[in-house]
This record gives structure tokens, C-alpha cells and sequence, in this order.
């Protein structure tokens, strides 16, 4: 057994995250070594219980890596070692990185210039259409959209990049044969064609809960920063924005609906100090010198200004967008009479209509009412 086969089977160990796997290099050195140590050392140099310490010293008995690496290598999945030089350098930085990664797909030296979107899971038509706004305009700009997959604010994230041509990278809570949820895996194949999938987990784990908190710190470790879109107070998403602070990453909020339980932890995280936005560009401005562009990779220097005004003009050349428009006056319109005047369908309308009030353009009312913003 070689020292990246053991590296492998170390991550195979239940109970064995990144923590203690750093721990038990830093004291052996070599990921060989450790499964020659006696149990007594694990417990002593890593701080391994005495339970675990044998776990470990009976896994080559147990576990097969050879087995592991080469099914990950029939189904098209790389196995990625942190010592590996093209390892995301942005995720080798944070804190107790993964010390291994399976990726299938392409990570490229473009995916540094990443944002994660990541949100509820229940997200509203709200959430869905912004999330899909905000990820279809900065892929556009270059950026690598990230986030884990799930259903939601996630998955319209996902969709919008795919839908520009650009760059999506989704980080799982399970292992890359356990395609969580299922209803995705036409998507996972996707975004692993044209970005890519990754995980920590060995091939075939299920997708625990206690997966998803570690799932998290990758999705932000990725990125240059994290836009949190809808989330209620118990959202998944508040950990990424708190992994994202703890690795010095900025975390952007887009303010919800007060009173709507899925607005509670995104407007928390604004009175926390989570930087508020409301339009993509005001992310691209935040996170320009953290961004590198190769010539032709992005629009961000010749569009941000423009493209990110505060002014809006109503000849905008998209016709839909001038039926929505044209379809509001000064008194609050429900959005069934606007897909009744434009013959256009409510999410369509729904996508529009957040556009326009992003730019401030158009004022929301309780009800799913709009009017235009006389200010």
C-alpha cells in the first residue's frame, strides 16, 4: 500500500474527518506510517479514543482502497490528494482542508472566480427567480456559480449557470454514487460534462446529516464569496455564511419579505453585518480585487458600470421585459392580472418582476401585487 492508497483508506474510516486526518499526519508524517503505529500512538499523538484508534488499525483488513480507486476511475471520477498541485488552492487555504476530493468533471484555473449561491431548500418563487437572476448574470461576468445540489434556491442556481454557458461547481454531502437528491441526477451529469461535481466522501456514502455542516465548509472554501438568497432561521445555509466568516470569505444577503419564515435567517445575517445587495454587479464590485480574468474570460470590467447602474431604461431591448413593464402603472397590480395582460407565465413574470425591483424599478406588495416605484 502506497501513501495516496492510504490516504484513501484513511478517508474511508468512519469517524475520521478532516480534523483528525490533519492530526494524524502531522504526527506520523506518512500516510503509511499511521497504519503501522500501535494503538496506543494514535491515541497519544492524535488524540484518537481508544474505539477509534482500532477502527483505524483494522481498516486495511476491512476496507479495500485498490477496489475504491479503481471504480472511481471506471465510473470517470478523479481522486484528488491535497499534495496534488492543481488541488484548489482557494480550499487548500481555509482551515483543515479535505485531504481528499473526488471530482468528476474538470475543476479549472477559471473556478478560482467563484460565488457560492446557496439558500432554502423551500425556497419561494421569490427566492427561485432571484437565485435564478443572480446566477445567470454573474456566470455571464465570468463567475463560477458553487453550491451543494440540493433542492431549491441550489438547484435554480445550478440551472441559471448551465442555462448561460457558464461554470457551475456542485459539492455533495454524499458520496458521488449516492446522487442526493435523486431527482437531480440529470443535472449531476450535467453540470459534471460542463463544470464539475465534488465531494469528500468515499464512492458510495449515503447522505447523512452529519455530512452536510462539512459539506458546507467546502462550498465556501471554493468560493471568493458567499450570496445567501432565502433562508429561515434553521437553514443549512446560515452555516455556509458562518463557514464563509470563519474563512474570511464575504457574505452577501439578499433581504427577504419581513415575516416570512424562509426571510427570518437572511435578514438576520443583515443585521449581523452580512453584506446587503440587491443587484448582481454590487457583488462583482465588492469582489473585484479578489477576482483574476485571463483576456476574454469575463465582462466584469466592460459591462459592471454600465450594466450595474441604478438607472433603468425602458426601451430595454428584451420584449418581455417591456410587456411586464408596460403592463404596471401607479396602482398595485396582482401578478394573475400581469400573466393576464402579457399572456406570459408566472414564473416568467416572477423572474422579470425581481429584476425590475432589484434595479429598483418596481415596488412589491403583500399578496404578489407590484406597481411601478414612483421614486
Amino acid at each position: 500500500m502506497n501513501d495516496f492508497e492510504a490516504l484513501v483508506l484513511l478517508n474511508m474510516v468512519k469517524g475520521i474527518g478532516s480534523i483528525r486526518m490533519r492530526r494524524l499526519l502531522d504526527a506520523f508524517g506518512s500516510p503509511v506510517d499511521i497504519f503501522k503505529a500501535a494503538p496506543q500512538k494514535l491515541v497519544e499523538a492524535a488524540g484518537l479514543t481508544p474505539f477509534l484508534a482500532r477502527l483505524v488499525l483494522a481498516a486495511p483488513g476491512q476496507m479495500d482502497p485498490i477496489a475504491e480507486i479503481r471504480r472511481a476511475d471506471a465510473l470517470g471520477i478523479r481522486i484528488m490528494s491535497i499534495a496534488d498541485e492543481d488541488y484548489p488552492a482557494s480550499l487548500r487555504a481555509i482551515p483543515d482542508p479535505p485531504c481528499i476530493l473526488y471530482v468528476k468533471g474538470d475543476l479549472l484555473p477559471c473556478d478560482a472566480n467563484a460565488l457560492a449561491v446557496v439558500g432554502s431548500r423551500g425556497a419561494s418563487l421569490y427566492g427561485l427567480s432571484s437565485a435564478k437572476m443572480f446566477g445567470s448574470r454573474l456566470s455571464e461576468y465570468g463567475l463560477t456559480i458553487v453550491s451543494g445540489l440540493a433542492r431549491g434556491i441550489d438547484t435554480a442556481a445550478h440551472r441559471a449557470a448551465l442555462d448561460a454557458g457558464g461554470r457551475t461547481i456542485a459539492v455533495l454531502g454524499s458520496g458521488l454514487e449516492c446522487i442526493y437528491p435523486p431527482e437531480n441526477e440529470g443535472m449531476f451529469c450535467q453540470i459534471a460534462r460542463e463544470g464539475a461535481v465534488v465531494s469528500q466522501f468515499p464512492l458510495r456514502m449515503p447522505p447523512l446529516p452529519q455530512n452536510f455542516p462539512m459539506r458546507n465548509r467546502i462550498i465556501s472554501g471554493l468560493s471568493k464569496g458567499v450570496l445567501v438568497v432565502e433562508a429561515s432561521a434553521k437553514s443549512g445555509a446560515l452555516i455556509t455564511a458562518r463557514c464563509a466568516l470563519e474563512q474570511g470569505r464575504e457574505v452577501f444577503a439578499l433581504p427577504g419579505e419581513v415575516g416570512r419564515e424562509n426571510a427570518y435567517g437572511v435578514n438576520a445575517l443583515i443585521k449581523d453585518g452580512a453584506c446587503l445587495v440587491m443587484r448582481p454587479e454590487e457583488i462583482l464590485e465588492t469582489l473585484k480585487p479578489l477576482l483574476s480574468f485571463s483576456s476574454g474570460e469575463s465582462r466584469l470590467e466592460e459591462e459592471t458600470s454600465a450594466a450595474g447602474g441604478d438607472t433603468w431604461d425602458e426601451d430595454d431591448p428584451r420584449e418581455h421585459v417591456r410587456d411586464v413593464w408596460q403592463s404596471l402603472d401607479g396602482e398595485p397590480a396582482h401578478i394573475d392580472n400581469i400573466a393576464q395582460k402579457t399572456g406570459l407565465s408566472i414564473p416568467e413574470i416572477l423572474s422579470i418582476l425581481v429584476e425590475l425591483e432589484l434595479k429598483g424599478v418596481v415596488r412589491r406588495f403583500p399578496g404578489q401585487s407590484f406597481t411601478r416605484n414612483a421614486s
